[in-house]
């Protein structure tokens, strides 16, 4: 077997999953190696409170993937191994201290009857902004699906240039570089609106204030009504055991609870991986890793782990970190502003100053007062994740510190600080404390003990600032999903086009090997 293997993927997380599917499709002999006893990275759904109830312990939405590349070329076969989707016609929606909410819908005229109620000095705005994104959308997609630098996105880049003119570009080029905080301002009038928007920045390490932010927010939040939402039916898991079999149906393996050790290197090529039971596999073509790019120099052979060009990608900063609240319950939160309760997302900021002071504690090592909120309500679109008549809340908690300034570790303050979380949403769901069955907390510290990858808690992969964006992903000396290693090739969310479960960063590995 082991001379039959062309390329070997370290990591089963989306994205080495996502490559090796696609490359064995293609013809190629793939193994996947993964140190957890199952594979998906952080895609896991597990019945972590009580049976019954089965909760996505960090990913949950999967619209990302839904429109990329590997869903375009393998929905067939993905499909028939039992992976299907559930639409959310509500994707999210904001609520505010006033008992008031505003909601995006997949309806473009219920989203402005929305905020036609709420804020309807901000209606055309929107509707000029969601002309503009309707433009834009393809070249923007383009570029997230494409190398950097590589001759595909100039093409695309090229095509924008033709479509919307040299102003246009610059537009996109000013929102790519642009704070969510100085874009809403541009743009809209209430503070509601200005909420609506920047709480999809802090989903990764958009602080209000960052720069780069307004492109995400954007995408994300007039996306959600372009493009809608969508979750696998019966959790998110059924993506990666589909992208398994997919695998396996032809010819390629993944093997769990094998942990790579080093990857070996032959006249500055990789040709290889020792497991940490000191069993050796050789590569023909290739190795791929889905690791963390923080960790890669720790895999080298020490000669190449002390090269300048290698180490730099030791100073790859992480986000900040992030906690996991699962609940299971008899009913949905009863939300005071009670529509809420039919959609996916239910954002609490609320408004884009507390969440710039969020950022500013967590960034200091303190325990923000006021954390930025994601609450999943993942039965409402897909009521198989629970017994008949109950339901499970998917708690975020963002932005929190990698490190506790005043010293004190996340396993001493997890259970207390989840308490003060509840309380915030009680706030806002009077009476939700009565309802919960269980409760299942998830400091950054788990996060880690999950997946290594997740340094710190941080669920991102790596800060997503400009500085390491782009075609600076994860440093100079390691772009284009190449490592300065000859046959070596980088996925993940450590590489471009970063976080999120998309899977993009492997198609675009899988293509370079095809």
């Amino acid at each position: 077997m082991e001379k039959s293997i062309e390329v070997i993927v370290i990591g089963a997380g989306i994205n080495g999953l996502s490559a090796a599917a696609l490359l064995a499709v293609a013809g190629k002999k793939v193994l996947v190696l993964e140190s957890n006893d199952a594979p998906g990275g952080a895609v896991r759904t597990e019945q972590i409170t009580v049976p019954g109830f089965h909760h996505d312990l960090f990913a949950m939405n999967l619209g990302l993937f839904a429109g990329g590349p590997v869903m375009a070329a393998l929905g067939g076969h993905l499909t028939a191994h039992g992976f299907n989707l559930v639409a959310s016609s509500k994707p999210f929606c904001s609520v505010y201290p006033d008992g008031s909410m505003l909601g995006v819908e997949a309806d473009a005229s219920a989203t402005i009857k929305n905020l036609t109620a709420v804020a309807p000095e901000d209606v055309q705005a929107w509707e000029e902004l969601t002309a503009k994104l309707g433009l834009w959308a393809p070249f923007l997609i383009g570029v997230l699906n494409s190398d950097l630098p590589s001759v595909a996105a100039v093409k695309t880049l090229w095509k924008a240039h033709r479509a919307v003119g040299t102003v246009g570009l610059y537009e996109i080029a000013k929102l790519a570089l642009q704070s969510t905080r100085s874009f809403t301002d541009e743009n809209f009038i209430s503070p509601k609106t200005k909420a609506l928007m920047a709480t999809w920045g802090m989903h990764l390490d958009f602080a209000p204030d960052v720069s780069g932010g307004a492109l995400f927010s954007l995408l994300e939040t007039i996306g959600g009504q372009l493009f809608g939402m969508v979750i696998g039916q019966g959790g998110a898991v059924t993506l990666i055991d589909a992208l398994v079999q997919v695998i396996e149906a032809n010819g390629g393996e993944v093997r769990c609870g094998a942990r790579a050790d080093q990857i070996t290197v032959d006249n500055k090529r990789a040709t290889g991986v020792v497991l940490a039971t000191g069993e050796a596999i050789s590569a023909k073509k290739a190795v791929v890793s889905n690791v963390n790019p923080r960790l890669m120099p720790a895999l080298l052979p020490a000669g190449v782990a002390e090269e300048a060009n290698v180490k730099r990608v030791e100073k790859f900063q992480p986000g900040l970190a992030t906690m996991m609240i699962h609940l299971a319950l008899d009913d949905l939160p009863p939300w005071t502003a009670t529509e809420a309760r039919t959609y996916n997302y239910v954002h609490i900021g609320p408004y884009i100053d507390d969440m710039a002071q969020t950022y500013t504690d967590a960034a200091a090592g303190r325990l923000p007062e006021s954390p930025t909120l994601v609450i999943g309500q993942p039965t409402v679109t897909d009521p198989s994740r629970a017994p008949e008549g109950k339901h499970i809340l998917w708690v975020q908690v963002r932005m929190l510190p990698l490190k506790l300034a005043d010293g004190s570790q996340w396993d001493e303050v997890a259970e207390a600080y989840a308490d003060l979380v509840m309380e915030k949403i009680e706030g806002y769901a009077p009476g939700l404390k009565d309802l919960i069955i269980a409760r299942t907390i998830l400091s950054p510290t788990d996060l880690e003990r999950y997946n290594v990858n997740l340094i710190s808690g941080d669920s991102l992969g790596g800060s997503h600032h400009p500085s390491q964006f782009f075609f600076l992903r994860p440093v100079p000396g390691w772009g284009r999903h190449r490592a300065p290693v000859k046959d070596l090739y980088m996925c993940g969310a450590g590489t471009w086009p970063g976080g999120g479960v998309g899977g993009s960063s492997g198609a675009i590995v899988a293509k370079i090997l095809s």
